[in-house]
């Protein structure tokens, strides 16, 4: 709503009240209610804990052992996770300190409530930049900020998606006073700000999705200052967004150089073994797990139409869910306001930027997605395509508020104007209307191959033939009486507290438009109901499983799961020599699961960003063979011992330790951690090299490396050779030697060419790719010491740029705010 007065409504005491004290109310309810909706976590002594949250402290225990024991230095290298991969992936200290290192590291008790009033406030002030008046960027706030989306992820441990999620608005700000206003320098400061504080957050996925639209709105802007023939003035702001952006970049350049350098050796660079060899991101099925379901998609507005969170009772495309996208109620119905009435072209932009993520959400149930995904950059280095809906949500609930706009405006025509109202309120409550429709006219209430897996699991029970006629009867009969009245009943509900809403929503139009209540009671009314309508939904999807006490530690957590078996394989894992073998625990999910890697190191972890060679061996290498596990691989990769919930029959393994249903085997041909062997097969592609080493070809470790290179090297055998491991951590590693004739040695460490670097006796050597996935050296016969180092250059130097590039934005901070001093003071002297 403008700030312009509504000639033909009736006036309260919201309306009349200042200015100055409409901001303070509508910022005390928006301060309000992330209290309300986590007062477990901010005011009543809890916190939650997630499943990531865990997952992630499992996976960093090493960096922080690192740490303790080397005065704060970082590791960089991680030894735990995936039998070793950069630290920097999974968590690091950043060196350069910004707003957030004083926000959340001081705040974090509170938590989510500071990013949640970041978040608030931003979308408030983009909002009143805008020209809403204060209850209406307000109700804006609540619709941006609320979606059930921000509680899900909260709950999981997903905190970095939703601090990253926080900036956004604030970008948008800074981006609408360079573009819309004379007050460039401090958008362009708000801009730049706001863009470090969103690279920082470390979550490049939201940071690419909201990339959208800005393009979108960059690329109306240029239209606009196009028609009006101000283009001199256009490539100001541009330059202005340009210099913004790219300060942004350069401040957090400590990170991103690292991750950039890293991309293209991870499994988001894709495959050196694929199939297609132009991939370069991630295989199209696994981009394209969780994607929303067409019909689905209704549960922006009807929260448990397909069922809600996981359980039976969920029946959507996606494998499991933690619950919907839900926009609101209030917001659908504005929402289909400005769709039929408003012809702002600012709101088209909005629209078309939420239909095209809502498309891009469909994943691989629409059909253009895979088009997109072959040819738009950055398209596939992601998953879960129902994640786009973040976007969707955003968009959509900016282009509501600009329905209830258009809605005041016909409100001042009287019952004429209230007529052309029926149209949207009509498609909102006919919406409802089908949804309750008898039977499964629109929906089955039936998951995808739900029923034929029913039938088989009678079949298996009954030791039946699936197509047996009493077996396809019991299957139907319990779909038909079990699960889908259960299923029914939930969107029923869901259907009716919609329908519910529509009608209330309707009443308050009606009573404003008579004059029974004026225009600011009812955006304060639309603003209570959609507080109520959006938390009690949130409040569903945050599960009392997710909170402990707030005096608990991670660490506690963790270490309550310590089983006997994890003791046992902490203290068999050392060695004399520093470093610890690495474990196979068949037992606990090893490739999704980093609780054994706070114990000890293991080829597995849990992590959406793995190394490239580490994931090809574990998809296609690792179980393969006529006993069902490649024992030349776990040779090599120092796997000691494998833990499992049964008696194995593995072959070179010896039973060490059993308690209840847990059993460890010892590998007796483990080999140590450097080795030299007795001859090299040279390869010129990973193809190549990754064939070599499988069952099939006899391949021993021990005696034979493969390499890829197009040098010749030549190894001889040597009987008196000696490897001793002199020091090993994160970051270094020295290798005393011993020869008498020239050899090839081999390292069990996985090959990572960014940032190791090989000494011998001082002099720089090359570090060959060996056996896929390892690394190996061409030694000269004598003595020596081999020393390698991690240091990656895009570490030195990304810390440099971004001391500068973030010393000259609090430089442009202060002089703005020197600069509105001396205003002030200019201005109070002018008055006096």
């Amino acid at each position: 709503m403008p700030r312009s007065k509504h000639q033909h409504l009736k006036e309260d005491f919201l309306d009349r009240l200042p200015v100055r004290y409409q901001h303070m109310l509508a910022l005390a309810l928006l301060f309000l209610m992330p209290v309300i909706l986590f007062y477990s976590t901010v005011l009543g002594g809890e916190q939650f804990m997630g499943h990531d949250t865990i997952q992630w402290r499992a996976s960093a225990e090493s960096i922080f052992d690192y740490r303790a024991q080397h005065d704060g230095e970082e590791p960089l290298w991680s030894t735990h996770l995936f039998a070793g991969m950069p630290a920097y992936v999974i968590h690091v200290s950043k060196s350069v300190p910004h707003l957030d290192n004083v926000l959340f590291d001081q705040l974090r008790m509170i938590w989510p409530a500071v990013p949640y009033w970041i978040l608030l406030g931003g979308a408030y002030f983009f909002f009143i930049l805008q020209g809403f008046r204060p209850l209406t960027a307000a109700l804006g706030s609540v619709f941006i900020s609320f979606t059930t989306y921000i509680p899900i992820i909260i709950g999981a441990g997903h905190n970095i998606k939703f601090i990253a999620y926080s900036y956004i608005p604030w970008m948008l700000s800074g981006y609408w006073l360079l573009t819309r206003t004379d007050r460039r320098w401090l958008g362009f400061f708000l801009f730049a700000v706001a863009t470090t504080l969103e690279f920082r957050a470390g979550h490049p996925q939201v940071t690419y999705y909201f990339i959208y639209l800005f393009g979108m709105l960059f690329l109306f802007d240029s239209w606009r200052y196009y028609k009006k023939k101000n283009l001199s003035d256009w490539w100001k702001i541009t330059g202005f967004i340009s210099a913004a952006t790219l300060l942004a970049l350069l401040g957090t350049a400590e990170q991103y150089l690292r991750l950039f350098e890293y991309s293209s050796h991870s499994i988001r660079g894709g495959s050196a073994i694929a199939d297609i060899s132009s991939q370069s991101g991630l295989s199209l099925e696994y981009a394209f797990s969780w994607s929303q379901g067409l019909l689905e998609t209704f549960t922006l507005w009807i929260p448990n139409l397909f069922g809600g969170d996981s359980g039976l009772a969920y029946w959507g495309e996606k494998p499991v869910t933690s619950g919907p996208h839900y926009l609101g109620a209030i917001t659908g119905i504005l929402f289909l306001i400005a769709l039929f009435r408003c012809r702002k072209r600012i709101v088209w932009i909005f629209l078309a930027t939420g239909f095209l993520t809502m498309t891009f959400s469909w994943g691989s149930h629409f059909f253009l997605n895979e088009l997109w995904f072959r040819i738009i950059p950055g398209f596939d280095k992601f998953r879960t395509p129902e994640m786009w809906l973040i976007v969707t949500t955003f968009c959509f609930s900016t282009v509501a508020i600009y329905g209830l706009q258009e809605a005041f405006s016909l409100l001042k025509e009287g019952r004429k104007g209230m007529k052309k109202l029926w149209q949207p309120a009509g498609v909102a409550l006919g919406l409802g209307v089908l949804f309750l429709m008898p039977g499964d006219l629109i929906l089955s209430y039936e998951r995808p191959q739900e029923r034929e897996a029913i039938v088989q699991q009678i079949a298996n029970q009954s030791n039946l033939s699936p197509d047996n006629r009493q077996v396809q009867q019991r299957a139907n009969q319990i779909i038909e009486t079990q699960i889908k009245p259960e299923r029914r009943q939930i969107a029923r509900t869901d259907t009716f507290r919609y329908l519910f809403l529509t009608v209330v929503v309707a009443v308050l139009f009606y009573l404003c438009l008579n004059g029974t209540i004026g225009s600011g009671t009812l955006v304060l009314g639309l603003v209570l109901l959609a507080a109520f309508d959006m938390l009690s939904v949130g409040n569903r999807y945050i599960s009392d499983q997710a909170l402990i006490p707030s005096n608990y530690e991670t660490t506690e957590i963790i270490e309550s799961q310590r089983r006997p078996v994890d003791l046992y394989l902490q203290e068999q894992a050392q060695t004399p020599e520093g470093f610890e073998w690495r474990v196979l625990p068949l037992d606990d999910n090893p490739f999704n699961n980093a609780i054994p890697n706070y114990f000890y190191p293991t080829i597995g972890g849990y992590s959406g960003a793995k190394l490239s060679v580490i994931q090809d061996v574990i998809g296609e290498g690792l179980f393969t063979g006529p006993a069902g596990i490649n024992f030349a691989m776990l040779n090599m990769l120092n796997v000691r011992y494998i833990s499992a919930q049964r008696q194995l029959p593995l072959n070179g393994f010896q039973e060490v330790f059993q308690e209840g249903e847990s059993f460890v085997y010892e590998n007796q041909n483990v080999l140590p951690k450097a080795w030299f062997v007795d001859q090299v097969t040279v390869v010129d592609s990973p193809r190549d090299a990754f064939n070599s080493i499988l069952p099939d070809q006899m391949f021993d470790p021990a005696t034979e490396a493969v390499v890829e290179t197009s040098s010749d090297i030549s190894t001889v055998q040597d009987t008196t050779a000696s490897v001793r491991i002199r020091n090993y951590t994160a970051r270094d590693i020295v290798i005393e030697i011993e020869r008498s004739m020239p050899g090839f040695l081999v390292l069990s460490e996985i090959y990572y060419p960014a940032g190791w670097r090989a000494t011998l006796n001082g002099e720089e050597i090359p570090i060959y790719k060996t056996n896929y996935l390892l690394r190996g050296f061409e030694i000269p016969p004598g003595g020596h010491t081999l020393a390698l180092t991690f240091q990656p250059a895009s570490h030195l130097i990304g810390s440099k740029i971004s001391w500068a590039a973030n010393l000259i934005q609090w430089l442009i901070g202060l002089l703005l705010l020197a600069g509105w001093w001396r205003g002030w003071l200019e201005n109070r002297q002018a008055g006096s």
